[in-house]
């Protein structure tokens, strides 16, 4: 009987901490539940690079700009709106990836091209709360930037003609900045809130039957410019075959005045030692020339000669031995 008691005691101890343990359990999940509610509903959390705002709704009020990285409390019915600090850019673009279509618009000549556009811009963090007032959704970059950057490059682009576009590109753009930053500047809200840093025109894109055109003409003028060249180059080989031909010219004339001297030297010295007369020794001269020539071709030679002619060199007559 008095083990029995020991085991009730025993057991009613086992119980007890059962129920503390469960007690501590039940205890802790609740502070965890009410760590989560408090954390997600009664604090806030603002990463680097962002600016925020708290808007109270049952207040109706809105905090001064809260800039990131930075935390704090809140009320639980109260929300954050945030936004980028850093530099913004809006892609305007005729092919993907893009924010937005590009800009059609007409020339001064009524070409209708297509403007690729890069806006850059960031917000000023201080009046942050000016820009949530005015734009709660925070569609400022669509309504107002994007909306008036359309209509700037329509009106700017109508200033020029379709030729003067593909060659001031750069004067273009900068018409188009200028014109975008004095529109912003003369908005109460958006001058405060939104510094433009810069509007880059990443392309032009004519109408497909305008650069068949383009291509065509320059294809043309790149054969006018091969003919040109063709022609060039033909004049140079004339010239330069009609030099090569006058030299080789006067080469050959040289060489015949250089061959007419030596063959006078030639008949000179026959003459003089044969004691012929030098109108025979001519003829006879260029008759061994000719009969030169004849031999040189291998052709058959009959010589003949009418009347006496007294020979160049005389040759000894020869006694006739045994009668």
């Amino acid at each position: 009987m008095r083990q029995t008691e020991e085991e009730r005691i025993r057991i009613r101890e086992l119980l007890d901490r059962d129920v503390i343990m469960t007690l501590l359990t039940i205890f802790g999940i609740i502070a965890v539940i009410v760590g989560a509610i408090v954390y997600f509903f009664f604090t806030y959390t603002i990463p680097f690079g962002k600016v925020a705002v708290i808007i109270d709704p049952m207040a109706k009020s809105m905090s001064q700009p809260i800039i990131g990285p930075t935390w704090g409390f809140k009320a639980p019915w109260a929300y954050i709106i945030q936004d980028d600090t850093g530099v913004q850019a809006v892609d305007m673009f005729s092919e993907p990836p893009r924010d937005y279509p590009a800009v059609s618009a007409l020339t001064r000549d009524g070409v209708q091209i297509d403007v690729d556009i890069t806006i850059r811009y960031k917000i000023i963090p201080d009046k942050f709360d000016v820009l949530v007032k005015n734009y709660p959704t925070l569609n400022y970059e669509e309504d107002f930037i994007v909306a008036n950057a359309r209509q700037v490059v329509r009106e700017v682009i109508s200033n020029f003609t379709m030729t003067d576009i593909l060659e001031q590109r750069t004067v273009i753009a900068r018409a188009i900045e200028d014109k975008l930053s004095a529109v912003i500047k003369r908005d109460p809200v958006v001058a405060q809130c939104i510094d433009l840093l810069g509007v880059n025109v990443r392309n032009i894109k004519l109408p497909d039957s305008i650069i068949q055109a383009i291509n065509d003409k320059i294809a043309s003028q790149q054969k006018a410019i091969k003919a040109e060249y063709d022609r060039q180059a033909t004049i140079i080989q004339a010239n330069a075959t009609a030099q090569a031909l006058i030299i080789q010219t006067q080469g050959q004339a040289q060489a015949m005045l250089e061959l007419a001297k030596a063959q006078s030297e030639s008949i000179k010295l026959i003459a003089n030692a044969t004691a012929g007369v030098p109108r025979e020794v001519v003829a006879y001269f260029f008759q061994l020339e000719i009969m030169k020539q004849l031999a040189q071709s291998k052709a058959t030679i009959i010589y003949t000669t009418s009347g006496q002619m007294t020979p160049l060199i005389q040759i000894p007559q020869q006694a006739q031995q045994n009668g």
